[in-house]
């Protein structure tokens, strides 16, 4: 029965192991993962940045303000959900290569 330094050396080794696996698999990637990556999040920033534009534009020719413009309004709300959209995004995809890691 290996007494507990052979079991912190052996759970370090798996440790590393796993990293370098991690490292290999990163270098490994295409060109076009890496795109398809890039298009995703930049999907997710522009969408909701238009569509703020669209709604903002449309509010301020029938419901025109003084006071504060409704396209600005929109266009930062836009930004903020893309922001949050990419954000959940991506922990959510390092979750899920996470758990299949696990499983093998």
């Amino acid at each position: 029965m290996p007494d507990s330094n052979q079991k912190d050396f052996l759970k370090t080794a798996e440790i590393l192991i796993q990293k370098a696996q991690m490292r290999a698999n990163r270098k490994n990637r295409s060109i076009f993962l890496n795109a398809g990556l890039l298009s995703v999040y930049g999907f997710q920033m522009v969408v909701p940045v238009l569509l703020g534009i669209f709604i903002g534009r449309f509010l301020d020719k029938h419901f025109p303000t003084d006071s504060f413009s409704w396209t600005l309004n929109f266009i930062l709300l836009g930004f903020i959900l893309g922001f949050i959209s990419a954000y959940k995004w991506s922990t959510r995809e390092g979750v899920v290569k996470k758990n299949e890691k696990d499983k093998k």
